[in-house]
């Protein structure tokens, strides 16, 4: 069983939560808008149309933010909150399929490292319609977190009715492929994991990882999910030695490396030259 955290990280992440599902529940009222824009105080979301390839509909969300503000990857760090898409009331749809470009770490020297994205992020979608000669209709209703010295919670209701046949501005077509080759592949022989563990140290556990490619160096970033309570911090380049370079995260949340034992985690592994995901069980 996990440990529970217990450093002052942790606690922030916690009420920041707490916090945050508070101010969803109370500003849900006055945080809303229809059609297939939104426009806020600092941020604005706009549902893209993109274009049909081979009976799949690429489209997209797209979320600005104003200078100093941030919104938040599928697992947001230390403290915030990652956006939820809810789909239910969409219209000959069978399935949405929600990609995530890969985002930056940013720190803070209060709330611990965040995980997301600033200025603009555009999220790719997979739409399978029901009848693809038939138009799709595309409600969504989203939640999103933002912050900058505050944190403020966003509702976005938003409907784009799409034709079979139409395909967005270029603008818009442009705008998603742009952030579609930011979204990591699953499974890349040009960088892999070649191992992966978890290590007692000083302070607080390591994972440990190994990976093999070009263009690997201390800037390398490597974003780690994995079990609820388990919070992995930023990579610490250790060495090269031809095409591996070897790094270590400190783990927060756990007492030892027995609480990881068999546990598969995704790993996203940004480089100079690739964007890959990958799944590895620990030993």
């Amino acid at each position: 069983m996990l440990a529970l955290k217990t450093d002052r990280y942790a606690f922030h992440a916690a009420l920041m939560a707490a916090l945050l599902a508070l101010a969803f529940i109370l500003s849900a009222a006055v945080a809303r808008a229809g059609g297939a824009v939104a426009v806020f105080d600092h941020s604005s979301v706009r549902l893209l149309g993109g274009r049909m390839e081979k009976g799949i509909r690429l489209a997209g969300v797209e979320i600005l933010l104003k200078d100093g503000w941030k919104t938040y990857w599928r697992v947001p760090g230390d403290a915030g909150q990652p956006p939820v898409f809810d789909w239910k009331g969409s219209e000959n749809v069978k399935s949405v399929t929600v990609l995530w470009p890969a985002p930056k770490r940013y720190a803070d020297p209060e709330a611990g490292e965040a995980i997301g994205y600033k200025h603009r992020v555009i999220f790719p979608l997979r739409v399978a319609p029901a009848d693809a000669g038939k138009p799709v209709v595309l409600r969504l209703k989203l939640d999103y977190a933002l912050c900058n010295e505050i944190c403020i919670p966003a509702h976005a209701q938003l409907e784009r009715a799409i034709a079979p046949d139409a395909q967005g501005p270029d603008e818009e077509l442009a705008a998603i492929d742009a952030f579609l080759a930011r979204v990591p592949v699953r499974g890349d022989d040009k960088l892999t994991v070649v191992r992966a563990s978890v290590r007692s140290a000083h302070k607080r556990p390591e994972l440990l990882v190994t990976l093999k490619g070009k263009g690997l160096d201390e800037n390398t970033e490597i974003f780690v999910e994995g079990p609820a309570l388990a919070s992995f911090c930023h990579p610490r380049f250790v060495s090269a030695q031809g095409d591996q370079a070897t790094y270590f995260l400190p783990i927060d949340g756990i007492a030892g490396p027995q609480d990881m034992k068999g546990e598969e985690l995704t790993l996203t592994i940004i480089s100079a030259k690739r964007r890959v995901e990958q799944k590895v069980k620990l030993p």
